[in-house]
């Protein structure tokens, strides 16, 4: 069942040339920012002055090379898709690499899984593509990003951090229809027999992997133990024939 046409929908040229070019003035702003902030981390050389440090008086982020980050919270649809789309929630797992105590710059690799639940107007149009009436549906999204982190000592025991990168993403919407069900239905304590209503899935549709950019910033704070806590926000998309696919995971976690 082909629902392809779900994800064409005409944009307007000159709107999407506008957001292209304000995506890369902030970028571009955002990178200027941030290499402004950490000019006096690079420049510093004393043992109490760096990023990382293992027993100094400026930093209480504790050095090591490999971090393991857990993280979760909202996401926002942004763009064309908050008339298909109500905000979601996101839930990640990554690990971040830092070659050098000295350098306020790292690698991170995060793997995130998003779900949404889909609006009256999207769910309209599959119902018109499957020729059935359509209950309701939900969209889910997984894939991973691997992006470029600079990190920037706003005090000893918090950090500014931005992050910039790109990634692989697979969109996939699911429709489902309510509908009487004659059988057997069991619950955790019993089971009984009889007609109930169930939700059947009709069609689905899909994006396949798709290259995704993003860019955003966030805070760190130092816990004990050389863990800490951050919360951050980034700015993603990604095309799909045509339509910009535009959301904003906020995302609240630990890292250790």
């Amino acid at each position: 069942m082909n629902l392809q046409r779900v994800f064409g929908v005409k944009q307007d040229p000159t709107l999407e040339q506008t957001r292209e070019e304000t995506m890369s003035k902030s970028v571009c702003l955002a990178v200027l920012v941030a290499l402004g902030a950490a000019t006096p981390a690079l420049a510093q050389h004393g043992e109490n002055d760096s990023t990382y440090s293992a027993g100094s008086s400026f930093s209480a982020f504790r050095y090591r090379p490999f971090h393991v980050q857990i993280e979760g919270g909202p996401t926002l649809a942004e763009g064309a898709l908050r008339q298909d789309l109500d905000d979601g929630v996101n839930i990640g797992l990554g690990i971040t690499w830092q070659p050098f105590s000295h350098l306020p710059l790292a690698l991170r690799a995060d793997g995130m899984y998003q779900h949404f639940h889909i609006k009256p107007p999207l769910l309209a149009v599959a119902a018109a593509a499957l020729n059935t009436p359509v209950d309701w549906g939900r969209t889910e999204m997984w894939g991973g990003d691997l992006d470029a982190e600079l990190d920037t000592m706003l005090s000893p025991h918090i950090r500014l951090y931005f992050l910039a990168g790109g990634g692989w993403y697979d969109r996939r919407d699911n429709y489902f229809q309510h509908a009487l069900v004659d059988g057997i239905f069991c619950g955790f304590y019993f089971c009984f027999r009889g007609p109930f209503v169930a939700s059947l899935k009709i069609g689905e549709a899909s994006t396949g992997l798709k290259f995704e950019e993003n860019a955003g910033a966030g805070f760190e704070f130092a816990l004990a133990q050389g863990g800490s806590f951050f919360v951050d926000a980034r700015y993603m998309r990604f095309d799909e024939g045509g339509r910009k696919q535009e959301f904003i995971p906020v995302r609240i976690g630990l890292r250790f």
